[in-house]
Parts: structure tokens; C-alpha cells; sequence
């Protein structure tokens, strides 16, 4: 979901496997993202920029103080669409004054199919939720699309729906 740019290669590809430890970046669905965090290394320092906020780094650093910094940044970053407010890096969903919390699968679907304006493989979809299952159950997917519906009825009274054509999942909210 974070697009990761660096002046250093090696740099650049530890923290990307740590951020996709993290499950902030999913290798399946990498054409597609929510933000992109710049990250310069200079004079023994660590600059991260995203989205207009800063931050600054002395170097060496932990790697916990690091993706802490970057927690920060990206931790009020919202997609506004049809009257709602996601927070995809606090898994809620705001309209008006309501609120609904998303599971971590709630939230993987609803990011990627937020960000995916053509939609998404549900194959896809499948394996960034369950990315040990050796089978597809597309079933199990569907169950959970539906329960994230009727969630999303309940706690913040919008009607969202899901549109499947040849594999293809997009999101429709009314």
C-alpha cells in the first residue's frame, strides 16, 4: 500500500522487506499504492518525507525507532470518497460522526479495492489475505466481502457493494 523511494539501493531494499514484514507493502499489488515515503540518506542522516510531513533520523538508528518514524507519518493519512473517510494505516471508516473499525482482513480487502479504481483479481485479493493457503477457496472471500457489507450498513449506515465480472472485484458505495 506505501510505494518506498530511496537515494541508497541497500537501504531501499531492507526497509522494503521489513514493510512488507509489516504488511505495509504487498509484493502481489505493487503497480498500486496509498502513499509513496521518500527516504534520503545523507551526511549520516535519515530523512523521510511523505506526504508533506518530515522526519529526521541520526544514523545508525533501530530499526524499531525506524518503522516507528514511519508509523507516524503515515498513520493519519486518509482517502476521502462518496462521503467517507478511510484511514487505511488506523483501519476505520468515518462518516459524519460514526465510525467502524476494520478487521486486518476487513481493511485488506477495503484498501485494495479503494485504491483499485478498475478492481482486482480476486485470486489476487485471495492470496494477499491468506498468503499461505496452497488453495483457493473463493468462498472464503466472499463470506468476508459480506460481512464487511452488512459492518459497514450497520456502523456507519452506507451501502457498499461488490461488483465481480470475470474474476474482477471493484468496490461500489452508495
Amino acid at each position: 500500500m506505501i510505494k518506498i523511494t530511496c537515494n541508497e539501493s541497500f537501504f531501499y531494499s531492507t526497509i522494503n522487506s521489513l514493510l512488507i514484514q509489516k504488511n505495509l507493502i504487498n509484493e502481489i499489488n505493487a503497480d498500486k499504492f496509498i502513499t509513496t515515503i521518500k527516504i534520503d540518506i545523507k551526511d549520516n542522516n535519515l530523512y523521510i518525507n511523505c506526504n508533506g510531513k518530515k522526519e529526521h533520523l541520526a544514523l545508525p538508528t533501530d530499526v524499531n525507532i525506524l518503522f516507528s518514524q514511519i508509523l507516524k507519518i503515515i498513520s493519519d493519512i486518509k482517502i476521502s470518497k462518496q462521503g467517507c473517510d478511510y484511514y487505511p494505516y488506523q483501519r476505520i471508516l468515518k462518516r459524519n460522526s460514526k465510525k467502524s473499525y476494520l478487521s486486518d482482513i476487513q481493511n485488506i480487502i477495503f484498501s485494495n479495492l479503494i485504491i483499485s479504481n478498475s478492481g482486482i483479481n480476486k485470486d489476487k485479493l485471495y492470496r494477499l489475505i491468506w498468503k499461505k493457503d496452497k488453495d483457493i477457496s473463493i468462498n472464503k472471500l466472499d463470506t468476508h466481502l459480506t460481512n464487511l457489507k452488512n459492518q459497514l450498513k450497520k456502523d456507519i449506515s452506507i451501502n457498499v457493494n461488490f461488483q465481480s465480472s470475470d474474476k474482477n472485484l471493484k468496490l461500489l458505495i452508495n
